[in-house]
Parts: C-alpha cells; sequence; structure tokens
C-alpha cells in the first residue's frame, strides 16, 4: 500500500488526498480498480479527461492525475505530462525495481529484438532468471505473451521489473522503442547497459524530422546507471561525441572498435567471424543467417563481456541461439522443392537493402523479394522502399502488407513511384497470390524473401478487421501444397 504523499513529484497535491491510501496506479479504465489513483490523458482516438466522474463512482478511483482542468469536486492534480508524470508515479509505486537487476536495453532503427533475445538467451544459459520485454514476445519470469507496443508503457514495465524482483529474477532485457524514448515511457528507468545498433530512416509519420527521431534514440544514453555501459556501433560515435558517457564501449569493422569485426562469413547454416576483443581474438559462431548479425551478436557478447561475464562461456552460448521468430528465418521445407524461402521482418529501405544483399550471397540462382509498406506510417519511404527492392532483387513483387486503416491500392501507388526503370517488378494485391507467385516463379537455387512483416500473426486492414496471417504458416501451406502436387504427378508415371 502506497499513500500519497509519497508521490513527492507534484508540490500541488490537495491537502485532502495527501495521505489517502492508493491501492493502485492506472492509465487504462478497464484496470481502474476501488482505491487506485488514475492517470487521464487525451489520445488521438480516445480522451480519458471525458470519463473521470463514472471512473469515480463505478471504479472507485479515488484520485487523478490530469493534463487539463477537470470538475472541481474531483480530487486531482494536473501536470503539464501526464506520460512523464506516470513514469515517476511508477517508479515510487514499484519501488524503482531495476535496482535490483541487470538492466539490458537495447535501441536502433534494426536489430533491437534480436539482441534483446539474445541476451536473454545467453542470461538464462549462464544460470539466471529473468525477463524479456520486445516486438516479438515478452517473457516476464516464463509467462510468455505478446503486447501491441514494442515497449509498453511505464506503469507496464514497472510492473513487470517488480514481478520479476519479486520472482526472484536477477536481470530484465527490452527493446527500447524511439517512440517510447520520446514519450517518456523508460524516463524513471535506469539501464546497466545501453546499446544502439543503427540509426537509418524510419517512424518519420511520428517524428517530425530525422533528427528527432535520431535524438530520440539518443537520450537512451542520458539513462545508465551511474556505472553503466554504452554499447555503441561505431559508425555512430559521432552522434554522442558531446554526451558525458564515462563507460563507452564501441563496436565495428575498423581498427579503432574496441571489439572489432572480421573475416564474416554467412551461409544458410549460419555465420561466423572473429571478433577481437579485451581478451584476444575469439572465433564466434551463431545459428542467424546474415553478416549484419555479426553486428547484433558482438553487441551483445561485448556488453555481457564489459559487466565481468567469461568471455568464452559467452561466445559459446551464442552458439546455441537459434534465433527470433520471423527474423531471416528459413522454411527448410522448401528444400523439398530446390528452393530456399527466407520469412523476413524488414520494412524500411535499410533493412531490405541489408537482408536483400545478404540473401543475394547465399542465392546459387535468383533472389525473389515479396514486400509491401504498411498503412499508418512513415509514406516518404514508400518509394524508396520499392527502389532498393527494384535495383537489388531479380524479382520484385509488390503487395498489401498491413494497411491500417489506408486503402491498400493507394499505398501500393505511392510504393510504386520508386520502381526502377527495366527492372522485373510485379503488383499483386492480394498478400497470399503474391506469395504463391514468388514461389510458382522459383526454380532451383532461387531464395524467394518475404518481406515485412516477420513474426505477425495477423494481417491488420484496420482497427474492427483484423485477418490471421504469418507470412510464415502461409508460405508452408503453399509449399507443401505443391511438394504433394510434384509427389501426385510423379506417382502418376
Amino acid at each position: 500500500m502506497e499513500t500519497i504523499r509519497k508521490f513527492i513529484v507534484f508540490d500541488n497535491i490537495p491537502e485532502t488526498i495527501k495521505d489517502t491510501e492508493v491501492t493502485g496506479v492506472s492509465n487504462n479504465s478497464n484496470k481502474a480498480r476501488p482505491g487506485s489513483l488514475f492517470i487521464c490523458r487525451k489520445g488521438s482516438k480516445f480522451d480519458s479527461h471525458t470519463i473521470v466522474n463514472t471512473l469515480q463512482r463505478e471504479n472507485g478511483v479515488i484520485a487523478f492525475v490530469t493534463e487539463q482542468e477537470i470538475d472541481n469536486s474531483l480530487p486531482y492534480v494536473q501536470v503539464y505530462d501526464s506520460r512523464l508524470a506516470e513514469a515517476f508515479l511508477a517508479a515510487e509505486f514499484y519501488e524503482h525495481p531495476y535496482k535490483k537487476l541487470i538492466t539490458f536495453g537495447v535501441t536502433g532503427t534494426n536489430g533491437k529484438t534480436t539482441c534483446a533475445h539474445l541476451f536473454h538467451h545467453i542470461m538464462q544459459q549462464l544460470g539466471l532468471n529473468g525477463s524479456l520485454s520486445g516486438t516479438v514476445m515478452n517473457d516476464i519470469m516464463g509467462d510468455k505473451f505478446y503486447v501491441h507496443n514494442t515497449t509498453p508503457d511505464a506503469l507496464t514495465l514497472m510492473e513487470n521489473m517488480s514481478k520479476t524482483v519479486k520472482s526472484g529474477g536477477g536481470y530484465y532485457s527490452m527493446e527500447v522503442s524511439s517512440h517510447s524514448l520520446d514519450q517518456a515511457r523508460v524516463e524513471t528507468i535506469k539501464f546497466d547497459i545501453a546499446g544502439l545498433t543503427n540509426i537509418t530512416r524510419d517512424h518519420l509519420d511520428y517524428h517530425p524530422t530525422f533528427e528527432h527521431y535520431a535524438n530520440s534514440k539518443l537520450h537512451i544514453f542520458d539513462l545508465l546507471k551511474n556505472d553503466g555501459i554504452a554499447i555503441v556501433n561505431e559508425d555512430y560515435l559521432h552522434l554522442i561525441s558531446g554526451r558525458n558517457i564515462p563507460n563507452l564501449v564501441s563496436f565495428g569493422i575498423s581498427e579503432k572498435a574496441m571489439y572489432r569485426i572480421s573475416d564474416i562469413t554467412s551461409s544458410i547454416n549460419g555465420t561466423t567471424f572473429t571478433l577481437k576483443t579485451p581478451n584476444g581474438y575469439k572465433k564466434v559462431y551463431t545459428q542467424m543467417i546474415g553478416e549484419y548479425n555479426a553486428f547484433n551478436v558482438t553487441l551483445v557478447v561485448a556488453g555481457l563481456i564489459e559487466l565481468g561475464y567469461e568471455v568464452d562461456e559467452v561466445i559459446s552460448y551464442v552458439s546455441t541461439f537459434r534465433g527470433v521468430d520471423g527474423r531471416f528465418e528459413p522454411i527448410p521445407e522448401a528444400k523439398k522443392l530446390g528452393i530456399d524461402v527466407i520469412i523476413d521482418f524488414a520494412h524500411s529501405p535499410d533493412a531490405l537493402e541489408k537482408v536483400i544483399l545478404s540473401a543475394r550471397k547465399l542465392a546459387k540462382g535468383r533472389v525473389i523479394v515479396v514486400y509491401g509498406a504498411g498503412g499508418s506510417s512513415d509514406k516518404g519511404k514508400r518509394p524508396m522502399m520499392a527502389e532498393v527492392v527494384t535495383k537489388l532483387a531479380d524479382i520484385a513483387i509488390l503487395t498489401t502488407d498491413d494497411p491500417r486503416g489506408e486503402d491498400p491500392e493507394v499505398i501500393i501507388k505511392e510504393v510504386e513511384r520508386g520502381v526502377q526503370p527495366n527492372s522485373l517488378s510485379l503488383t499483386v494485391l492480394d498478400r497470399r497470390e503474391a506469395i504463391d507467385t514468388a514461389i510458382t516463379l522459383a526454380t532451383r537455387g532461387d531464395i524467394v524473401l518475404i518481406t515485412g512483416r516477420g513474426h505477425e500473426p495477423y494481417q491488420i486492414f484496420s482497427d474492427t478487421l483484423k485477418v490471421p496471417f504469418k507470412d510464415r504458416d502461409v508460405a508452408l501451406d503453399i509449399i507443401l501444397s505443391k511438394i504433394n502436387k510434384n509427389h501426385g504427378r510423379d506417382s502418376d508415371k
């Protein structure tokens, strides 16, 4: 139990409620309980300030934090930013659980999911229990579930960290999105390790400029513990030159990098590379495919070594990590057709370039790419995506991604502006048909790369229309159907 007096982040708490007992803190009306403090905000679709009377009368809420004046008969505190207030309230209510955990946070345009999952995997192999928050999955001390946001809100994060501590966990691994850094969702968390994978164009539907997007990501380094460690891709060191970061560790391919990557070799069976560490040169193997995964692995390995874990043991556990659902994920059954089919989450120009170039190095034949742009997102990147794909792929098949309320045909027309002259480019509106077309066109030695949605289990057409559609499952169904047809023809001979 807590009292409102404890929440010293406010200097205008009404005397009538200063010593009121608080049984919970909530920002969701469905979770508001008797004796709770409710945080109001005006969202893009709903303003919870409009239901304060109902929350007091029917849910038993005893006080409110608001961004505007409400009924004066209700006890409330008005703040200029309720998300920031929520972060401080969450930290106080859950008694700063991050202080009792090894906290690993990673940000960047690409690679966050892989890094967070790999850290989680290695820590478990080292014998520790802990939790994971991310895009593909949340694993809170064995309780696994999916949430919409890459990084949950401040209350959820602190609650999850508190559960981790109470259940005997010792670490918390998480993806940290630019949205969460800008919206103060992680403002009161302090990290032992903060990692930066890369910064390329994305989310300019939300961020007003690329500079704003980059600065939002770089804010993670302001959230380090006093002895916290920053692990930074050397290509982005210039962006943090003015920040006071005592423990700054770089990784990359140049001689100047503290953790230097060299001799990268990638095949359909995984990736090997040499890593220069403070303990000498080490050979690293990961089951994950693609040269860029050498960088993701190095970020995590460097962080763990800097924390004091034994380098050879850490590297041995890298080799047992199978990768993440929907991240350059091969479908083994496709080999029976003489081809490779790979699922990947790439949905930005830079990510598409990386995965296509990786596929190109693996392919004995052509690279056929299925791609599309999501709705309610950065429209400026749409033609850029087509430019990258049609330049690098042998066959580019443009299709519907997640329209999210936009007209799929309008999205496709915007993407098509970037299609390069003389490229072999098809547009197939129906996503299943597009995947089927790609696999049908593939001949022995070809790679079919299905991009954009990765692990996602639903195709989202609007707020009210979500259709079950997982790229891997759809592709596997098509592959098996073709295998069965081939067997049928063989048996007829």
